[in-house]
């Protein structure tokens, strides 16, 4: 009989909890005996067609949690008491304390199992305008600009995202509309969102969890690099990070994450390592020149 195994998935961030999807397939495989796997989370959802996990239950106040430890094993996945997130990739902080070792590439394929069918519409670019911290946000006028120029050339563009507050960070995360767009923020489940990137020929969005979802599907990609250097947020598939994605970046490539730290660009008070307009405009008519050359 299979043992059952909790794992206690601490990280309150949609797209950490993806990124720990390809570590316990690999930790099912590598275990050495057969177990069984019930995560604890703050994105239950996410886990709940994932055919790696046996039960997926909010972390709530830990009540469900003690009671599963007082008869089972639990282990931590994301334990921050271990190795500060910011100082290490997340695939390799996440398979190391569990004995993993680090990941290769095939290994670390992004994978998501929507429960509801899709009933998304076709669009050729879907943009996500989060709002979160000032290292990895992008001017509101930027995006506007961005969909103007999108629209110019005759495409369909929709927006997506939702609002919500992270109680981790005590920060209000937004997603806005853009004039000219079909709205569809705080509009649609994870599940629908992931269906309407799916279906799109380009996906433009900082780094959050939405790029991450995105990495699931085979969509091109263009992720605004921040203060988060791309290779500690990769988005593996293919057993390529850089299959079918472009990184748009600023002028700083060190991993820092000191939002109120950093050194500014004094012209503009905007940060070295955001992307300024002309580098993502440039990184998106690139990707959709090529689709257009393909069609034609």
């Amino acid at each position: 009989m299979a043992e059952r195994i909790g794992v206690y998935l601490t990280c309150e961030g949609l797209g950490d909890c993806l990124f720990a999807i390809p570590v316990l397939k690999s930790l099912l495989k590598n275990w050495g005996e057969p177990i069984t796997l019930d995560i604890f989370t703050h994105h239950p959802d996410l886990f709940r067609n994932c055919p790696y996990v046996k039960t997926a239950s909010p972390i709530g106040d830990g009540t469900a949690l003690q009671l599963y430890a007082s008869s089972r094993k639990v282990i931590k996945m994301f334990d921050t008491e271990w190795c500060h997130h910011q100082k290490i990739d997340t695939f390799d902080f996440m398979s190391i304390p569990l004995r993993l070792g680090t990941l290769d590439f095939d290994e670390k394929q992004l994978e998501y199992f929507p429960l509801e069918a899709d009933q998304a519409e076709n669009f050729d670019v879907v943009l996500n305008t989060s709002q979160t911290w000032i290292t990895r946000s992008w001017p509101h006028e930027y995006w506007q600009s961005l969909a103007d120029r999108i629209l110019e050339q005759g495409h369909s563009v929709a927006v997506i995202g939702k609002d919500s507050y992270s109680q981790a960070d005590r920060l209000m995360k937004t997603s806005r509309p853009l004039a000219g767009c079909t709205d569809l923020t705080n509009r649609q489940s994870i599940d629908q969102a992931f269906h309407t990137i799916n279906r799109c020929r380009l996906f433009v969005s900082g780094q959050n969890g939405l790029s991450v979802l995105a990495g699931a599907t085979d969509a091109e990609i263009v992720v605004l690099g921040s203060s988060i250097a791309w290779s500690h947020r990769a988005i593996y598939r293919q057993g390529n990070p850089m299959h079918r994605i472009t990184y748009a970046t600023g002028h700083c490539d060190s991993y820092c994450g000191a939002s109120g730290q950093c050194r500014k660009n004094g012209s503009r008070e905007q940060f070295d390592c955001v992307p300024g307009y002309v580098a993502v405009e440039q990184a998106v008519m690139a990707r959709l020149s090529a689709w257009q050359s393909l069609r034609s």
